[in-house]
């Protein structure tokens, strides 16, 4: 490589990183800001943590796969640390080390950067903002229906309403694992491979099973256990196991050919393609009648049936939160990290194939592992950079159409020292007043360039200072879209721009 070519892969910001001009800055502080202010309004606390943590901290429970991605370093003391990937794993060691500081429930947010080292494509960045929330403290299903009901409210905040949200139970996968002959010591391996279905292939995720010391009948067992094929042959079961809901049951049973037809066609006929969309949105019943199934089927599993009826909780409850219409349940959703112990979601756009953009579960082990005691857990975190994507890619106008984050462009006519005294004097009112505003800098600038500077930045406003300016202790106020100038007291301007 020449020393040019050397010289100019240096300025270059590192692969997965990126550089952001202040126009695009305008717009990711909108977005932080607003999910800033939609986690206040439901009474969650910040907080902050180091971005670099001991390896071993980082590494507990994360998974296999997670754990190649770690940035890791040793420090001067040869201690090895590593950047956080995500912030739950910090925060259960900032759980264990503040606890008896701490009010419980402890409901806390951050918001800030994580780091990856992974694939970079779409929506994958190595650098990435997260903005995370959890409740530490509440063992019942209404904590997922808080962070579930959030999550909504903040997408809503921010112009986005067309998504779904998946969920799925880690203690209904432990009884599918179980009644799919996968030895128990191989569940986190087969779990990590499944999580790739959507991404890499049934063909591609039997092989991976294969080099794992796992079968492709291991596979098939699992998929043949989370199919509709056989649900007609269960409606007696379903009925029986329903004996309160009969007016529900006749509504699915009259629907059944219907969702089964549906349903059936998505599984068998694209399970290369889009496996993980197994379940037709347009039948809301269907993801009760789905758990239906699943308790019949993994009946001889106490901890199965009991994520079952976690999930039934969240589904029958939703309509109170007007939550039901975004939710779909998802039996092949795993959700890489390997501490989750309960519910878990993912919330995916139908109008950008990104992958999912936010996603959490509960995770009542984790606080145990870093020294506190047992605490019921769960978390939501939404991907900041995806979240941009998706609404730029939505509206490429959209940072343009943005208001300058500057109300007021302080202009002066010429050099004279009263003058710029002045508009310095000018400048400092408007910033006690909460009026953002800048001052030009270049006394040599004439008067055109000065205002041609504050368009190309879509100021508003301008305040042009003269000689008659100076004399009468007035301003001259200048609308830029406008064209509009008015001479006028800066009290008066400054009602003007509050």
């Amino acid at each position: 490589m020449t020393d040019k070519l050397k010289n100019i892969q240096q300025i270059q910001p590192p692969k997965g990183t990126r550089d952001f001009l202040p126009d695009a800055m305008i717009l990711r502080r909108n977005v932080m800001e607003t999910i800033r202010q939609c986690f206040a309004l439901y009474g969650f606390s910040e907080i902050d943590s180091p971005v670099f943590e001991y390896f071993e901290l980082l590494s507990r429970k994360c998974g296999e796969e997670i754990e190649k991605e770690i940035y890791t370093f040793h420090d001067k003391a040869d201690r090895k640390l590593g950047l956080r990937f995500e912030f739950t794993s910090p925060l259960g060691r900032y759980y264990a080390s503040n606890n008896a500081k701490l009010t419980k429930p402890f409901r806390r947010y951050v918001i800030g950067k994580v780091y990856r080292y992974e694939n970079t494509q779409n929506g994958r960045y190595r650098e990435f903002y997260q903005a995370d929330v959890d409740i530490i403290g509440v063992y019942s299903m209404f904590a997922e229906l808080e962070l579930i009901d959030l999550a909504v409210f903040t997408l809503e905040k921010l112009g986005l309403n067309n998504y779904e949200i998946h969920l799925n139970n880690r203690k209904i996968l432990d009884g599918i694992i179980e009644a799919s002959g996968i030895p128990i010591n191989k569940k986190e391996a087969a779990l990590r491979i499944l999580d790739k279905l959507s991404k890499i292939g049934e063909d591609k995720v039997i092989k991976e099973f294969i080099d794992n010391d796992l079968t492709e009948e291991n596979y098939k067992s699992f998929i043949d256990l989370v199919n509709y094929n056989n649900i007609n042959n269960n409606n007696n079961n379903v009925n029986n196991n329903n004996s309160n809901n009969n007016s529900k049951n006749n509504n699915v049973n009259n629907n059944n050919n219907n969702i089964n037809n549906n349903i059936n066609n998505n599984i068998n006929n694209n399970i290369n393609n889009n496996i993980n969309n197994n379940i037709n949105a347009e039948f809301e019943s269907s993801n009760i009648l789905f758990l239906e199934y699943l308790k019949e089927k993994l009946k001889n599993s106490g901890k199965a049936l009991e994520g079952i009826n976690e999930l039934v909780f969240i589904f029958e409850n939703s309509s109170k939160f007007n939550l039901d219409k975004y939710l779909r349940f998802d039996p092949l959703l795993v959700r890489g990290l390997g501490y989750y112990t309960g519910p878990i979601f993912e919330i995916k756009s139908l109008d950008v194939n990104i992958g999912s953009f936010a996603a959490g579960g509960r995770y009542d082990n984790l606080i145990e592992l870093y020294g506190a005691r047992p605490e019921g857990a769960c978390g939501l975190s939404f991907g900041v950079d995806r979240i941009i994507d998706i609404i730029q890619e939505k509206n490429p106008d959209y940072i343009n159409n943005l208001p300058s984050p500057i109300k007021v462009f302080i202009a002066y006519l010429d050099s004279n020292e009263k003058l710029i005294d002045y508009s310095f004097n000018i400048a400092k009112l408007l910033r006690i007043n909460n009026i953002t505003c800048e001052i030009n800098l270049n006394e040599k600038l004439n008067i055109s360039k000065q205002l041609k500077y504050a368009n190309s930045k879509k100021i508003p406003y301008a305040i042009v200072i003269g000689a008659d300016e100076l004399k009468e202790n007035k301003i001259k106020l200048k609308d830029m879209k406008k064209a509009e100038e008015s001479f006028i007291s800066l009290k008066d301007a400054i009602k003007i721009l509050k």
